[in-house]
C-alpha cells in the first residue's frame, strides 16, 4: 500500500505541471453533472434559460488519496432583457498536488429565438490564479532545494467563445472556453502550463414511453492525443421526478448518477465513479454532489421543466 500511495503522489506531482525541468499543460476541471450547467464550459449556454440558476457542485476525486484532485465550482447566471440577454459568474476552486487554483469568470450570451428553438452566442472573460507550495510535498528524505523554493502564485487573463442550440428535446454545443495559452517562467525556462482546448456537445431526450424519458448525452473535450476525452452517458427520468444512469468517460472510467428534482425550480444530485486503471484500483473512488436552484428573480422569469 506504501508503494501505491508513493506512485500516485508521484503521479499527481507531476500532473500540477510544478517540475522545475517540464511543466505538464493542464486542462480544465472535470465534471460529471454537467448537463444542467453547461456554463462551465461553454458561455453560450448563460441564460438560456428564461430564469435565474445558481448551481454549486463539489468533486473529490480519488478519495482517500492525499493530494487528490478536489474541485468546488458556484455558478449564477439569469436571463433578462426579454429574454435575449444572459449574464453569469463562475468562481472554480481546483486543487490537486501542491497546485491551488482559483478561477473567476464572467459570462455573457446574446439569444435568437425561434419558434421551437433558441441559438445563442456567448463570451466569456475572467482571470485564472495559479499557486503552487512545494512545501505540501511529503519527501522520504528531506530536500532543502525543493522544499525552499519561493511559492509560485501569478494571475493570467482568460477569454472564451461558444455557441448553443438548444429545443425542446435536444441541443448541440460547441465552443473554447479558454483561447489563450497559458504560459510561465520557471526557475529554468519558459513553460506552457496550459492549451487552448474545444469542447463539443450534444444530447437528446426521447419520450416515447408513458411515465419515463430517456435522454443521451455527449461532451468531447479535444486538445491532443494525450489530454482528449469523450464523455458519454445515458440516464432515464421516471415519474418527472428522479433521474438515474449511467456514464463513462474514455471506457477508462465509469460511474452512476441519481438526481431529484424537487418541482421545477430545485435539483440535489450526486455521481459516484470508479477507474479502471489498474494503479489506482476500486478502493478509490471520485463522489460528485451538485445543488441547483431555478428561481424566479425578474417579473418575466419562468421556471419551467427543462431536461437540460
Amino acid at each position: 500500500m506504501k508503494n501505491i500511495n508513493m506512485k500516485i503522489t508521484l503521479l499527481l506531482f507531476l500532473l500540477t505541471g510544478s517540475v522545475s525541468l517540464q511543466l505538464c499543460a493542464q486542462t480544465d476541471p472535470l465534471f460529471n453533472q454537467y448537463q444542467f450547467n453547461q456554463s462551465m464550459f461553454n458561455p453560450a449556454y448563460t441564460g438560456t434559460y428564461n430564469v435565474f440558476n445558481g448551481t454549486l457542485i463539489s468533486r473529490a476525486q480519488w478519495a482517500g488519496i492525499k493530494g487528490s484532485p478536489q474541485t468546488t465550482t458556484f455558478n449564477a447566471s439569469t436571463a433578462f432583457f426579454k429574454d435575449q440577454l444572459g449574464a453569469g459568474l463562475i468562481v472554480i476552486n481546483d486543487r490537486i498536488g501542491i497546485s491551488n487554483n482559483s478561477d473567476i469568470q464572467a459570462n455573457f450570451a446574446y439569444k435568437l429565438t425561434f419558434l421551437h428553438s433558441h441559438l445563442s452566442f456567448g463570451m466569456q472573460a475572467g482571470i485564472v490564479n495559479y499557486r503552487y507550495d512545494y512545501s505540501n510535498l511529503t519527501l522520504e528524505t528531506d530536500d532543502q532545494v525543493l522544499t525552499q523554493r519561493q511559492r509560485p502564485n501569478f494571475s493570467k487573463p482568460t477569454i472564451g467563445a461558444g455557441m448553443f442550440y438548444r429545443a425542446d428535446k435536444y441541443y448541440l454545443g460547441i465552443s473554447i472556453p479558454r483561447l489563450l495559452d497559458v504560459s510561465i517562467q520557471d526557475d529554468v525556462t519558459t513553460n506552457k502550463i496550459y492549451k487552448k482546448q474545444l469542447y463539443l456537445s450534444g444530447g437528446v431526450v426521447i419520450d416515447k414511453f408513458e411515465g419515463i424519458k430517456l435522454k443521451s448525452t455527449v461532451l468531447a473535450m479535444i486538445q491532443d492525443s494525450d489530454r482528449s476525452y469523450v464523455d458519454i452517458s445515458a440516464s432515464i427520468l421516471l415519474a418527472e421526478i428522479i433521474w438515474a444512469g449511467i456514464g463513462t468517460r474514455n471506457f477508462t472510467t465509469y460511474g452512476a448518477n441519481v438526481m431529484l428534482e424537487l418541482s421545477n425550480k430545485f435539483r440535489i444530485g450526486y455521481y459516484y465513479e470508479l477507474p479502471s486503471s489498474s494503479l489506482l484500483g476500486s478502493t478509490f473512488g471520485t463522489n460528485e454532489v451538485m445543488l441547483s436552484a431555478d428561481l424566479e428573480i425578474l417579473k418575466n422569469h419562468r421556471a419551467l421543466r427543462r431536461y437540460f
